[in-house]
């Protein structure tokens, strides 16, 4: 399957609900059509593609909780899908070794495996910091409104948000106001939605 291109924006062709959200859908063993991984839990329909929440969330920055959801970093040497892979498996070895996976926390017990990834989230989280000097904010809703309102305007929104622009995925995903990032990381791990964290018999394996 050839995969589609991807950049942060707002989809104003997703399917939504009378609160403005891209749907969410359980849509597991799918495949993203952005990153060629599974969708897993709480996957989404973007213009009639089926996306996984990393992409999904990157095109739906009109979301009402998108500032918890994702940051706006500086990475032009990565593309989208390529982000959200490293984030994705970032996660799940956080996970499967019992740690929190949002981007502000820190190990519980330091060394090792857990402080290289939880490194790896900061260098990309402090990207951030160009993004601010670039756009003067590193908000996901500032950018969702003023694309929002050149749509409006029948400008094609499509092409702005590119370069080295990217929605960096900070751990969180909310449905209904309840944050259920982790039940997903859980679902692209092969676990049940309610299993804990620490169930895996390989902490570093590699799940799609």
């Amino acid at each position: 399957m050839k995969l589609k291109s991807l950049t942060p924006g707002v989809d104003t062709q997703a399917s939504q609900h009378v609160a403005g959200e891209a749907v969410a859908e359980d849509i597991t063993g799918t495949t993203c059509h952005f990153c060629g991984l599974t969708a897993g839990l709480h996957g989404m329909r973007i213009s009639q593609s089926i996306s996984c929440v990393l992409c999904g969330v990157a095109q739906s920055l009109h979301r009402t909780m998108i500032d918890e959801e994702v940051r706006l970093i500086w990475l032009p040497e990565m593309s989208q899908p390529a982000l959200n892979v490293l984030v994705r498996q970032i996660h799940i070895d956080l996970q499967a070794l019992g740690e929190s996976v949002f981007c502000d926390d820190n190990p519980s017990h330091p060394g090792g495996m857990r402080t290289a990834l939880y490194t790896a989230q900061r260098i990309l989280r402090e990207r951030s910091d160009a993004i601010v000097e670039k756009l003067g904010s590193s908000r996901a809703s500032d950018l969702a409104d003023a694309l929002t309102v050149l749509s409006s305007r029948h400008v094609d929104v499509q092409n702005l948000a590119g370069g080295g622009l990217r929605a960096f995925p900070t751990g969180r995903f909310f449905v209904g106001g309840l944050n259920v990032y982790d039940e997903i990381v859980a679902s692209w791990r092969g676990l049940p939605a309610d299993a804990k964290a620490t169930e895996s018999p390989n902490p570093l394996k590699k799940v799609a």
